[in-house]
């Protein structure tokens, strides 16, 4: 077998390379998530539910929280910007009103919104962001959770289909590290650049329920002493209470359905296999087995192909080859 390091981008070489594309977990039975067949972009056909993952979770006892669930697939689809939160309509009309109000508003995302990437996807200004530092603790207190080599053998033990493509993971991230690090760190980052940071009110804590509360107060003082309107952003009801209690002004984003994803663009279809592997760890896409966690990892765009089919591979390296010398060159695209 042929093994390749690859970077986000360059996933965009294998898609050129195959007209129909089938994305499976390879850990579950004949778990074929999506495929997808390219024309004017591509257009998908989701075929797991919420039903199938939960099955196949039911085996893993304790370590059930390790393995790909609906919710995190659900996820996948949103950071991608693939499907949409239902009442995203509802904001976009809201937004209009906001930016047409005599004082100055700014978004304020929750945890949550970051981990779905909503402000990249959604195409809000970046100066019109606040974040607040319990959203960074939160984010940073998740990364550095990683597996052991006994912890790798437990859920090897368990798993029916293809263990040994665990062996990767050993003292590597789990599942919430992965998700911390490769998606809503990547989009805090972004966002730093241009937004507006504020200092908490306290410092966070292991309770989320406490460290909601902080973001809540924060937001609070932050409204008294700018003489602005601060709008939290969150996918939590729990947080919407909060906002309620203490009278902040929110938007509570409903969570979309899987099988509203139907079509993508090449760019998110390329976002979706990259989510996945990072997040699920690994996953198949046609005859490459793609690992977003993997030993000597040590860039967080970095992936590792392992090629099953001999003459892909050959036709494979060679576009490989071509494009990183022609990025060589410097040429500004």
């Amino acid at each position: 077998m042929r093994e390749a390091i690859i970077n986000a981008e360059e996933l965009q070489i294998l898609l050129n390379l195959e007209d129909e594309i089938s994305v499976m977990y390879p850990l579950y039975s004949h778990f074929t998530l999506f495929e997808a067949s390219q024309g004017d972009g591509y257009k998908l056909k989701v075929l797991q539910g919420e039903y199938d993952f939960d099955i196949n979770l039911s085996h893993f006892h304790e370590y059930s929280q390790e393995m790909p669930s609906y919710g995190d697939f659900l996820e996948c689809l949103l950071a991608s910007g693939i499907i949409r939160y239902e009442n995203e309509r509802e904001f976009a009309k809201r937004l209009n009103h906001y930016r047409n109000m005599s004082k100055r508003v700014y978004f304020c995302p929750d945890t949550n919104i970051l981990y779905h990437r909503f402000i990249s996807s959604f195409g809000l200004r970046p100066f019109e962001i606040i974040l607040v530092e319990t959203v960074k603790d939160e984010i940073e207190a998740s990364l550095n959770f990683k597996y052991s080599p006994s912890q790798i053998l437990e859920i090897k033990s368990l798993a029916r289909y293809q263990n040994f493509l665990l062996d990767e993971f050993v003292n590597r991230r789990m599942k919430r590290s992965r998700i911390a690090a490769y998606i809503a760190l990547s989009e805090y980052q972004k966002l730093r650049l241009s937004a507006l940071e504020v200092d908490a009110i306290e410092n966070s804590s292991d309770d989320k329920e406490n460290n909601d509360r902080i973001i809540v107060k924060t937001i609070r003082r932050f409204e008294k002493e700018r003489a602005s309107l601060p709008v939290l952003l969150t996918a939590d009801n729990a947080m919407s209470d909060l906002c309620r209690a203490e009278g902040i002004e929110y938007f509570f984003f409903k969570y979309p359905h899987a099988v509203s994803a139907d079509y993508c663009s090449a760019s998110q279809l390329r976002d979706l296999i990259y989510n996945l592997a990072c997040v699920f760890g690994v996953i198949r896409m046609n005859s490459i087995v793609v690992f977003g966690e993997f030993r000597g990892k040590s860039r967080k765009d970095d992936l590792k192909l392992r090629f099953l089919d001999e003459k892909l591979w050959e036709r494979f390296e060679k576009h490989l080859k071509l494009c990183r010398r022609l990025n060589k060159l410097g040429v500004e695209r």
